[in-house]
């Protein structure tokens, strides 16, 4: 039987609509609309069967996030597509918050000489929390999910500390679109104290969009209390499973931008190589937090320029660890907290994404350690 070829007109709004979705899920054009089509110009068992062409093409604008009706891996990129609809999901707040908006970002994947392969346009949700004086603190949702958390230990520079690789199942909740920066701790060490004092100018490297360093974890604890009380919102550092989580940005491989790390992607100690990237710069120092593409979900600066506390203690396993994510708690024969992600003085190997070390939590005056905040989309 000879194939019958139909002639369909596709609206102008949704065209831009399919080549939207063609650049978010990395697919061919003509693979996509054919896929659209073909789904969703068939009778449903719910619509009509005199429904016209033109009412089932409103229909396929309305539904286009049913195309992937399973996340997938591009073994290419090793990137997790999941479902549109997830990703622009309304969190359930118990508290107010000021509204979400959309951004729209651009990101690479690399191989393992460091070689961009593609780049990959991404979408997500924030909201904009006003400090005073002009500054914000711009927090993007990231949808809850189920993640492998940890290394394997043929992973070049997997440690000990980062296995059992396990499972882990996390609720929505907010994270900072960057590492907390000088103005903006500026604005909150103004705030009311809770418990402790906090020095308005702590860090070694100045520069307002730098990230804040030289502090304790104690002292990143306190800034989060005072923005709570400012803000009547529940401020928390991440967990370590929502700061791995939110790194990976549903990829599975070393670093968000795939098998290596190199100089012109992140500020660390780039000389030194891990892969199989030529020898980059090595700034010495740290640089604004916007310097260099984001992840999957649209956070930047994970991978080097400053290590992050952590809300855990530091266990040196994965043994017996939650599967919910929830911070672990200290015990009496260790009381060092979790650092996470590297910094602008640490080889690649420690700034993959299941990279993770221990440090006292009064500890200050080092200048590769800062934080980023969270905010649990439930308000638990």
């Amino acid at each position: 039987m000879s194939n019958i070829q139909v002639s369909v007109r596709i609206p102008p709004k949704l065209y831009e609509k399919l080549l939207a979705h063609t650049n978010a899920v990395g697919l061919p054009k003509s693979k996509v609309i054919t896929q659209a089509l073909s789904q969703y110009l068939e009778t449903d068992e719910k619509e009509k069967p005199s429904s016209s062409i033109e009412e089932r093409l409103v229909n396929v604008e309305k539904r286009l996030e049913r195309l992937e009706s399973s996340p997938t891996l591009d073994k290419s990129s090793n990137v997790i597509q999941t479902k549109e609809k997830e990703k622009k999901s309304q969190p359930t707040l118990s508290f107010k918050t000021p509204p979400l908006q959309e951004f729209f970002f651009e990101r690479p994947i690399i191989d393992e000489t460091g070689t961009i392969l593609k780049r990959l346009k991404g979408e997500s949700q924030c909201f904009k929390e006003e400090l005073g004086d002009g500054i914000i603190l711009e927090m993007i949702y990231i949808p809850g999910g189920t993640f492998v958390m940890g290394s394997t230990s043929d992973e070049p520079g997997s440690q000990v500390c980062e296995q059992p690789q396990h499972t882990v199942t996390l609720e929505g909740f907010f994270l900072g679109k960057f590492p907390i920066t000088q103005k903006q701790w500026e604005i909150v060490a103004q705030y009311p104290k809770v418990n402790r004092d906090l020095g308005v100018d702590p860090s070694c490297f100045k520069g307002s969009d730098r990230p804040v360093e030289s502090l304790s974890w104690e002292d990143a604890v306190e800034f989060c209390d005072r923005l709570s009380q400012y803000t009547q919102r529940p401020y928390q550092l991440p967990s370590e499973a929502q700061w791995e989580y939110a790194c990976r940005g549903e990829t599975t491989s070393p670093f968000y931008f795939g098998p290596t790390l190199t100089g012109d992607l992140a500020n660390y100690m780039a000389k030194r190589l891990y892969a199989g990237e030529s020898s980059s710069l090595y700034r010495q120092e740290t640089t604004s937090v916007s310097a260099f593409y984001p992840n999957g979900f649209g956070l930047y600066d994970l991978h080097g320029n400053v290590w992050e506390w952590c809300a855990d203690a530091w266990y040196s396993s994965y043994d017996n660890a939650s599967t919910s994510g929830k911070p672990r708690s200290s015990s009496q024969q260790e009381t060092r907290r979790v650092l996470r992600g590297g910094s602008w003085d640490e080889d690649a190997y420690h700034c993959r994404c299941a990279s993770r070390y221990a440090y006292h939590p009064q500890a200050v005056g080092v200048s590769q350690i800062g934080f980023r905040v969270m905010l649990m989309a439930s308000g638990q």
